[in-house]
């Protein structure tokens, strides 16, 4: 019994890791209308994958093997995956070869992620859980054709490589990135988590799909000003 409980949250990320395989076989065969099912698949895993840990801290059995087994699936779901949505739309020629810093940048930021003690109460780098449930998004908004952001993409492919090459550094970079992690609820601690939610919530309620890019605009300008606010910044 013992052991059934200590590998629950493992069930979730596995979970996570099959779907992402889910979701590469959806690009590789490419049937009809298959963008929103795609970014289906990519919304569950990234659920599953904030279960695994609530789940495991709330038995109380967090493991070493959950660590990593949590990260093997994240790289699969939101580093391998991504690639692939690049590639559907910009082909891995020329140019289109740095799209392969995505799932060389996803490793590192997720190796970093398990050795490091920093990253309880906000990210160092994008992470590529808020990056994979991005990118998933684009491809419906392409598809549907009503936005400017959707039709620059489609009218300028190169645009897909520097989005892959600018994510793929914020992945690595030492810049401070906002979590959802809560420690309180106090609005003063957390001032700019409520922003980000509430503006989220509106803008996907109003847009739905084509809230994604403003979402993503405003999570990395809350981001910027948080590392200006930081105490360390604040004697510099």
């Amino acid at each position: 019994m013992s052991w059934i409980k200590k590998n629950i949250p493992n069930l979730f990320t596995l979970g996570n890791l099959c779907l992402g395989v889910l979701a590469i076989q959806q690009i590789l065969t490419k049937p009809e209308n298959s963008e929103p099912i795609v970014h289906l698949y990519v919304f569950l895993a990234a659920f599953f994958d904030l279960l695994d840990g609530a789940v495991a801290r709330a038995l109380k059995v967090s493991s070493k093997l959950g660590v990593q087994l949590d990260s093997l699936a994240d790289l699969i779901t939101f580093g391998v995956l991504p690639t692939f949505i690049y590639a559907s739309m910009y082909p891995i020629q020329g140019w289109g070869y740095l799209i392969l810093l995505v799932p060389a940048c996803s490793a590192i930021r997720l190796a970093v992620f398990n050795i490091s003690e920093d990253q309880q109460t906000s990210f160092k780098g994008i992470s590529t859980t808020a990056h994979g449930l991005f990118v998933s998004t684009l491809p419906i908004i392409v598809w549907q054709g009503e936005s400017y952001f959707g039709k620059s993409l489609t009218e300028t492919p190169i645009a897909w490589v520097i989005m892959a090459v600018f994510f793929s550094y914020l992945m690595v970079s030492p810049l401070r990135m906002i979590s959802l992690k809560f420690k309180g609820f106090g609005f003063a601690s957390n001032w700019e988590k409520y922003i980000l939610l509430v503006s989220g919530l509106v803008l996907a309620m109003t847009l739905q799909y084509q809230a994604a890019p403003w979402i993503m605009i405003i999570y990395l300008l809350l981001s910027i000003i948080t590392n200006f606010k930081r105490p360390e910044n604040a004697n510099k």
